[in-house]
């Protein structure tokens, strides 16, 4: 079975909440989801979370170790 890969989008301007949801496939994703993100090396299985302290897009960042300094905006998952 073949996985769709898809990307991780910048939230809709219409949405104003302080820690707006970053957009795959047209959907909101939610503190804690969990994909394969293809990077230069390869896939990685990743988890994206908020931190609260920070509003608008910069709000997400990446959990797992070693990708915390990786913008997840534009990142190409496996969905």
């Amino acid at each position: 079975m073949n996985k769709k890969i898809s990307q991780l989008k910048l939230p809709a301007p219409e949405d104003h909440d302080p820690h707006p949801r970053l957009l795959l496939d047209g959907y909101g994703i939610h503190a804690g989801s969990c994909f394969q993100a293809l990077f230069p090396d390869g896939w990685h299985d990743i988890t994206l979370e908020v931190a609260w302290e920070q509003t608008g897009p910069a709000c997400w960042y990446i959990s797992t170790s070693g990708y915390e300094n990786v913008c997840p905006v534009g990142l190409f998952v496996q969905c």
